[in-house]
């Protein structure tokens, strides 16, 4: 996987731990979704919602600490710069609202998280 995947992944599975709290529905949301993204689609071997579902239990630890980190939005601003010329921010964006929506509510941290991204984006 290439680092921009990696990237990728790690900005969208931030969504998750936003708020705390991991809902199996968000995992299944963030799997399903990211695994349609064209940019992710041209990794080699494919991956498919499988492959970042066990990309995801491979890494899900060190994103929980990098999100409760006082150094958080560094790493985050950080992701988001490495993502710069990147064609598909808007379906990330949208990926990280659906993963936001999909434990039935939309929480501070996580509307947060999707508004600093969209903002940083927008400047560019």
């Amino acid at each position: 996987m290439s680092p921009e995947h990696d990237n990728i992944l790690n900005l969208i599975a931030a969504t998750i731990f936003a708020d705390q709290r991991v809902y199996d529905s968000e995992v299944q949301a963030f799997a399903k979704y990211s695994a349609k993204l064209k940019s992710l689609q041209t990794a080699k071997p494919k991956l498919t919602e499988a492959r970042i579902l066990a990309w995801y239990d491979s890494n899900k630890d060190d994103i929980l600490q990098k999100v409760k980190a006082p150094y958080f939005k560094d790493w985050f601003y950080s992701l988001l710069d490495q993502l710069s010329d990147i064609d598909e921010k808007e379906s990330i964006l949208e990926i990280m609202q659906k993963i936001s929506r999909a434990d039935g509510s939309v929480h501070v941290s996580e509307r947060a998280l999707f508004t600093l991204a969209k903002r940083y984006w927008d400047k560019i």
